[in-house]
């Protein structure tokens, strides 16, 4: 797939081909090396440069390792787009192996976590597209941080893997102060556009928090044919959570159970009429009591609740709401396995790898979390 890339460089002035460039990258980020800069010192060896040309099947062109600055300026000219379409077409060969059927919501949908997160910032200019803020407006401390941020779709294939689908990078084109709520929102337009285009017979079960339950988020799943468990809080749609409030005192369909050191329950209201979207609302409850061992408190207990709400559209009944609301809460592994891994264990997510625009969209498509032996990362390249 790295050698259907277009190469845009001019053919006779190159010394490594484009999969050298690509390769190169790729292992950077698998290995955790923080910067284009440690990459060429850290696999400036024979035996490095010797694995990676075997690796990608070419005769050796050169005795060194690409220089950080020429992947860079590759990268600059390499359209983003190439290896988005890379990405889509692993996570197909990846569906299509069958290996990850269990993964699926009630058997059949597979869910499809939406989330933004922010990349490098800086309080200087980044790029014209880039969003940007401005703090203590009006003040004499005001100053304006532009950012990079981006929207990320990740399917669930397995409680411990979740891969890269789609990614929409959040571009400012309008004038004035950007808004998150808004910009993600518009990002997620035209991400979802892309997803259905890219996998229009996919059946999708859609997770996200509570910025995207509005009335156009239904209606776009709706019109694709889509499926959806968003994460609700009573602010989002003040109607929505008034006529659960209401209906749940009616239908008593309170259910509870005990586990460990604490006590669960759930409860859900079916047919909640929004606009002509017909919504069903589960809400999870959980209390749980922590004996403090250490410290001033040690051998007091203290009481800890947590409620959650879900808005979804798949029916909803006694045997399946625990399930609904299992699937909502899974929501937070986008937080936990996805962004956190990519920022915290090695990936440098929020590094600013390159400053050009184009450039710094290739290089995100690289930080795709992949686990290694971190102990022994660098000798699998040099036996």
């Amino acid at each position: 797939m790295l050698r259907q890339l277009p190469d845009p460089r001019h053919q006779s002035y190159i010394t490594y081909p484009s999969i050298i460039l690509l390769m190169t990258r790729i292992l950077s980020s698998i290995f955790y090396i923080s910067s284009m800069r440690k990459t060429s010192e850290e696999f400036n060896s024979d035996a490095v440069l010797k694995n990676i040309w075997d690796l990608c099947g070419e005769s050796p062109a050169a005795d060194e390792i690409p220089y950080w600055e020429t992947i860079n300026r590759y990268l600059e000219k390499l359209d983003p787009n190439g290896l988005q379409d890379i990405v889509c077409r692993m996570c197909k060969r990846l569906i299509r192996s069958r290996a990850f059927e269990n993964a699926r919501i009630r058997g059949k949908y597979w869910q499809i976590i939406l989330d933004g997160t922010q990349l490098h910032s800086t309080h200087g200019e980044l790029d014209e597209k880039c969003p940007y803020r401005i703090h203590n407006k009006g003040t004499p401390e005001e100053y304006r941080e532009s950012y990079y941020y981006v929207l990320e779709a990740k399917l669930v294939l397995h409680p411990g893997v979740l891969v890269s689908i789609m990614t929409e990078f959040v571009e400012n084109n309008a004038e004035g102060e950007m808004e998150k709520q808004d910009c993600e929102r518009k990002a997620c337009w035209r991400l979802l556009e892309r997803l259905k285009k890219e996998f229009p017979r996919l059946p999708v079960c859609l997770s996200a928090d509570s910025l995207y339950a509005c009335e156009r988020f239904f209606e776009e799943c709706r019109e694709k044919n889509w499926r959806y468990i968003l994460r609700f809080k009573e602010g989002s749609i003040p109607y929505i959570a008034q006529e659960y409030e209401s209906l749940r005192k009616i239908e008593r369909s309170r259910q509870e159970e005990s586990f460990g050191n604490g006590r669960r329950c759930y409860e859900y209201v079916n047919g909640i009429n929004y606009n002509g979207n017909l919504l069903n609302a589960v809400e999870y409850c959980e209390e749980t009591e922590k004996e403090f061992r250490k410290g001033k408190k040690k051998g007091e207990r203290e009481k800890r609740q947590s409620r959650f709400l879900f808005l979804t559209d798949l029916p909803v009944t006694k045997r399946n709401a625990a399930e609904v609301a299992e699937d909502g809460r899974k929501r937070w592994r986008i937080e936990n396995e996805g962004f956190n891994t990519q920022k915290r264990q090695g990936y440098c997510l929020e590094h600013q790898y390159s400053k050009d625009y184009q450039a710094m969209k290739n290089h995100y498509y690289y930080n795709v979390p992949y686990k290694v032996d971190t102990s022994r990362r660098r000798d699998c390249l040099k036996c």
